[in-house]
């Protein structure tokens, strides 16, 4: 296998061309020009997102685009004229998925457009939690390195889609300081628990011809297994902390914020509290002045806790905020691609 990957590497830049980037901004326009015909000549419902696919294939685990950001508003006006969205995208999104949401947001109306991935090893376990928290508080953005838009600004509107509900919340909890007063949860949130990642597991592999493994691996094994890797990632995390990130961070002017949160997220990941993780992350998300909030899901997605969707609601007007739901009948975060009507209905008021 180690001499065929040598091969490979030798062999793919003689039949392959890669291009990191167009060389021009008319070479761009030309690019992207090609790209949507190329996207237009396809079935629509090759968009729809592949989650048995991409559980096989290599690409769908490492992202074309890069791991932190995909920039996706390189069309005429998104330098911050008309409608501003966010949108988070959920796990193992593909790029020509991410193109077509842009181009169903931009036909409603929104002209600043911004896509964020949610890479599954940085948002799956508290090891990547650590590595995602870090992140931000070292480039003050996962996009300040250039490696797509600056989201720390102001929003007209948030969308996240399946995982992006966690991204939203790592990114809220390291001081990332995005704005806004509408939310739309789209087949989310998915909770910072081991439980909430093995109901979307199971049903991800019940979907994919992969329902032997469910009825062979136990629902209480596979819990007690992902709640014991969690908790040796977060035990990891502590140590590695303690003896290097600590001094590397010494000085920082968030210091002792990011101190305090990786230790308290670390030894509750380690000690199986995800209780109080879940209560920080629902509040950082949702206790914000004004915000309105919008729940798009299916109340037959097993992918999801339809019950904890009804706790956040009653958990958004404690707050202050506004919470209402839209229910639908599309599968996993399908509304967009299937209903979108009934989704911009919903946020006319953006």
């Amino acid at each position: 296998l180690a001499l065929a990957g040598v091969a490979a590497m030798c062999l793919m830049p003689a039949t392959h061309s890669f291009t990191v980037g167009p060389a021009s901004p008319f070479a761009a326009r030309a690019a992207a020009h090609s790209h949507a015909n190329t996207l237009d000549q396809r079935p629509r419902a090759a968009f729809l997102p592949a989650f048995g696919t991409a559980l096989l294939r290599p690409s769908a685990r490492a992202p074309a685009l890069g791991t932190q950001g995909v920039k996706m508003a390189a069309a005429a006006g998104a330098e911050g004229k008309g409608k501003s969205v966010l949108i988070i995208a959920w796990f193992h999104a593909e790029p020509k998925q991410l193109e077509l949401v842009r181009r169903i947001y931009k036909k409603k109306g929104f002209t600043d457009i911004v896509i964020q991935e949610s890479p599954v090893h940085q948002i799956s376990t508290p090891r990547g939690w650590y590595q995602t928290f870090i992140s931000c508080i070292k480039n003050g953005g996962p996009n300040k390195d250039g490696k797509g838009e600056n989201i720390a600004r102001k929003f007209d509107l948030v969308h996240c889609m399946s995982g992006g509900f966690l991204q939203l919340y790592l990114l809220l909890a390291a001081n990332v300081p995005i704005e806004f007063d509408r939310l739309v949860m789209d087949s989310t949130p998915i909770l910072p628990q081991p439980k909430a990642f093995v109901r979307f597991a199971r049903a991800y592999m019940n979907d994919n011809g992969l329902s032997a493994v469910t009825k062979v691996l136990p629902l209480s094994l596979h819990n007690g297994y992902q709640t014991a890797r969690w908790s040796v990632g977060a035990t990891y995390v502590r140590l590695k902390h303690k003896s290097f990130i600590k001094k590397q961070l010494q000085g920082h002017d968030q210091f002792e914020a990011t101190n305090e949160w990786t230790r308290w997220a670390a030894r509750n990941s380690a000690k199986n509290n995800y209780d109080d993780i879940v209560d920080d992350a629902i509040e950082t998300v949702f206790n914000r002045k004004g915000l309105h909030t919008t729940f798009v899901y299916n109340k037959e997605d097993k992918y999801i806790n339809t019950e904890e969707i009804q706790s956040i609601i009653s958990k958004c007007e404690e707050f202050g905020g506004k919470a209402d739901e839209v229910l639908t009948k599309t599968g996993h975060i399908e509304t967009i691609f299937r209903k979108p009507k009934l989704l911009f209905d919903a946020i006319a008021d953006v």
